[in-house]
């Protein structure tokens, strides 16, 4: 199962998600302006779906005609499809930190899944992967030497390692409770 089809199954989606998995982590990036650098977190094959199953419900007639340009993508540029999206997230009312909120806790249970077993790898490719949204505060990620004094010998560790999944389990499962909630 894609990335945002395990969203969508978990929450629901609406064209703020989509928008947001559009643009991509490169929006967080220290050059936010060079997002089309970084790669879109669902396909344009999943917009088009996504298309597709929205014209299957009662639409707004102000949807129905924002919709019907996404269901033939295939000579659109990444910036064309983002203006599409934009007044369809727009109209939808959508939270995009909220919607970025998802995409995280997905792609954290899916980098989980697939973390190397050795614990150097393993916390580099952690630490990698809250480096993407740019160490959140609200992250339960600690890096070796920032804001710590754990040494190199000490943070590498086998129970640092497992100290460190615990608290990565432990706030999925807080972020699910919260973002499952109704608003």
């Amino acid at each position: 199962m894609s990335t945002f089809a395990t969203l969508s199954a978990l929450f629901g989606a609406n064209w703020t998600t989509v928008l947001v998995g559009w643009n991509g982590l490169g929006v967080l990036s220290p050059w936010p302006s060079r997002w089309v650098e970084f790669a879109p977190l669902l396909s344009s094959e999943e917009i088009v779906s996504y298309a597709h199953e929205r014209l299957g419900r009662d639409l707004s007639i102000a949807e129905r005609d924002l919709v019907l340009p996404l269901l033939n993508l295939s000579d659109t540029t990444r910036e064309e499809v983002r203006k599409l999206l934009e007044p369809l997230s727009d109209l939808a009312d959508g939270n995009p930190a909220l919607e970025l909120r998802k995409w995280r806790l997905v792609l954290l249970e899916q980098l989980l899944l697939d973390l190397p077993p050795e614990p150097t790898s393993a916390l580099f490719t952690l630490t990698e992967f809250w480096q993407e949204f740019g160490f959140p505060a609200d992250g339960p990620h600690e890096v070796q030497g920032l804001g710590n004094a754990a040494s190199p010998f000490d943070y590498y560790q086998r129970r640092t390692l497992a100290s460190t999944l615990a608290r990565h389990r432990a706030w999925i499962d807080r972020e699910k409770a919260t973002l499952s909630a109704p608003l």
